[in-house]
């Protein structure tokens, strides 16, 4: 029987092994393009890939894995692995041309709950936005409408991106290098870019931030893309797992903190927390964009949902997130376009989840320092889903929601 340390190196090097067949196979023609399995692999020169000659083969070392797994004693070690075993599985059958439910896609690949979310909760966010923006002085209209005006507002000119976005990586890194993990200098430059099908990437190998310049950014906004895609979020993560492997503190799964698969929850719902994680909520612009992003999450979350489970065609998928969710118009596009992928479409339910499990475990930790210290070694030394995560530190697990 294999112990932890050996299971997230056999596990690590399957997953990179099935990465690698699956880029050799299709050569970038495949369900997933050439994003492959692990876009960003950090144990390329640390961990030695399980070399496949067939599906069969990467199906049985798979099977082979889980049985370990469950051979485990139950905790939120042998609970993510289990699920890091669910989400290869579902991958290799995507790859191979099978097909699963959409609810399978939700559970097994991404690693989230099958449900809808409750009416009532999308309301009662909408409400809090509502308020929230009165009291800016943005009272007149719809909640679109409000959103709009707020928006334009104080859109950042852009040719004064570049300018406001190096003023915030800056801030972002100080507080990260204060509150997380020394970030030893790494920094990343603005890549502007069009016609994408997201607002923000981290192109972590380049040292870039992509933005998708057909968006509006305020600066609450921009600091939220600065905080997801770099400090405390991706980079940051990519940072502090592959240190924390070559210090020999962590396990080799950390290595798969870019995985498409359950490993995305979290690291999606720390860069969601981004802003939070490090105490940088500074005025009511900061407010209304935290409140915006996760009802705006929750709506994108539910319109994947009924385009998937209740037919919901394009043109009623665009009306419910422009007029219920007063997203922008590139968003949309890119939402409804990630909802009809054959294998992305489970993973716009990754950031509302993922930013449910952290903000929920961060909210119970507080600010007492030796809980707030295990809070971050968990969230950034380990791999974990949101039970797991929950579990770990001791706080009672909850899909998504305030109680």
């Amino acid at each position: 029987m294999m112990d932890s340390r050996e299971l997230g190196y056999e596990i690590t090097a399957i997953a990179a092994g099935l990465d690698g067949f699956e880029r050799k196979t299709f050569d970038g023609k495949g369900i997933i393009d050439d994003e492959g399995l692990i876009p960003l692999y950090l144990g390329q020169d640390l961990i030695r890939a399980r070399q496949y000659a067939s599906w069969n083969e990467i199906d049985a070392d798979i099977a082979e894995i889980v049985a370990e797994i469950e051979a485990m004693e139950f905790g939120p070690r042998k609970l993510f692995l289990q699920k890091l075993g669910n989400s290869l599985r579902s991958a290799s059958t995507l790859f191979q041309g099978g097909d699963l439910p959409f609810t399978e896609k939700l559970t097994n690949l991404v690693g989230v709950p099958a449900e809808s979310l409750h009416p009532l909760f999308i309301e009662d966010m909408a409400a809090r936005l509502q308020d929230k923006l009165n009291q800016a002085g943005f009272s007149s209209g719809t909640l679109r409408e409000k959103v709009s005006a707020w928006e334009q507002s104080g859109g950042i000119l852009p040719e004064q991106v570049e300018t406001v976005f190096t003023e915030l990586m800056a801030q972002a890194q100080e507080r990260t290098d204060s509150m997380i993990v020394d970030t030893d200098g790494y920094t990343m430059v603005l890549h502007p870019v069009r016609n994408i099908h997201y607002s923000a990437r981290c192109n972590f190998s380049a040292g870039k931030m992509d933005l998708n310049m057909d968006n509006t950014f305020s600066r609450a906004a921009l600091k939220h893309l600065v905080a997801h895609e770099c400090f405390p979020g991706h980079s940051t993560q990519n940072i502090y797992t592959l240190r924390s492997f070559k210090n020999g503190t962590a396990t080799a799964d950390v290595l798969l903190c870019s995985l498409n698969g359950i490993t995305g929850v979290i690291q999606e719902g720390i860069g969601d927390q981004g802003v939070e994680m490090i105490d940088w909520i500074e005025d009511i612009n900061d407010e209304i964009q935290a409140l915006l992003r996760r009802y705006q999450s929750s709506v994108a979350t539910q319109a994947a949902w009924r385009i998937n489970m209740e037919n919901l065609s394009d043109a009623e998928a665009h009306a419910y997130m422009r007029d219920i969710g007063a997203m922008q118009e590139p968003r949309i596009k890119g939402r409804i376009h990630m909802a009809r992928h054959p294998f992305r479409s489970g993973f716009i339910s990754s950031y509302f989840y993922g930013n449910e499990a952290v903000r929920r475990v961060r909210l119970a930790v507080g600010d007492d320092p030796i809980r707030r210290k295990a809070f971050v070694a968990e969230l950034y030394g380990k791999m974990h889903s949101p039970e797991s995560l929950c579990l770990a530190l001791g706080v009672p697990y909850r899909s998504y929601g305030d109680k």
